[in-house]
């Protein structure tokens, strides 16, 4: 008896475990990019597919998303202005590129320090500018895409900017219209390299709190 209800047990702890990390693959993005998911969408450059953050610092979440796309690939800013639609009054944000798009940061990820992120997914925390004044990143590729989630320091710690890519790998990606939403893909081998000739997310004034 007490054999069987060892194993009863057992089976209960693993149903559990197998159902909580089901959950935890299913969560959604941060509420604070749900207006621009239909954007996100019909912008998509054709085979590109999006991931977003799961997990947002409290205060981050009053900041404003907007999109802006091209062939190479797709930019979510952040804005504290809600009217805001040019990178110049961002705080930062995430993209998703082309190999070709990312090729710019791939040449010199060797310069940033590397992160382990969820899934065996090899990321790189990069600093650009002058001390206090710099942006950071963390750019890791996965799907075969590059992607790059950016901020000024002002914003958030890197501790916090590791955390939300952290939350960003294990998302579903979406695809666009016509390739369907929330589709999984198998990953691809991530290619290392390392920082930006042209920044996807200017060095922008800190955030008004």
């Amino acid at each position: 008896m007490k054999d069987l209800n060892w194993f009863y047990r057992m089976s209960f702890l693993s149903f559990l475990w197998v159902t909580v990390n089901a959950i935890s693959a299913q969560a959604e993005p941060a509420s604070l990019f749900k207006p621009i998911v239909d954007d996100i969408q019909r912008q998509l450059p054709n085979g590109l597919k999006m991931r977003l953050p799961a997990y947002l610092p409290h205060e981050a979440l009053a900041l404003h998303p907007f999109v802006q796309a091209n062939a190479k690939g797709l930019q979510v800013y952040l804005s504290p202005e809600a009217n805001c639609k040019q990178p110049q009054c961002s705080v930062g944000g995430i993209a998703v590129f082309t190999q070709e798009g990312f090729s710019p940061w791939s040449r010199q990820l060797e310069k940033g320090t590397p992160v382990s992120l969820p899934n065996g997914i090899q990321g790189y925390y990069l600093a650009l500018g002058k001390a206090k004044d710099a942006d950071h990143y963390v750019l890791w590729q996965q799907d075969g895409f590059g992607f790059v989630l950016g901020t000024d320091r002002h914003s958030i710690s890197q501790q916090e900017l590791i955390q939300i890519a952290a939350s960003t790998v294990v998302e579903p990606p979406l695809g666009g219209l016509e390739q369907g939403a929330n589709v999984l893909i198998p990953g691809q081998p991530n290619v290392t390299g390392g920082t930006p000739v042209t920044r996807p997310f200017p060095q922008q004034p800190s955030l008004p709190y």
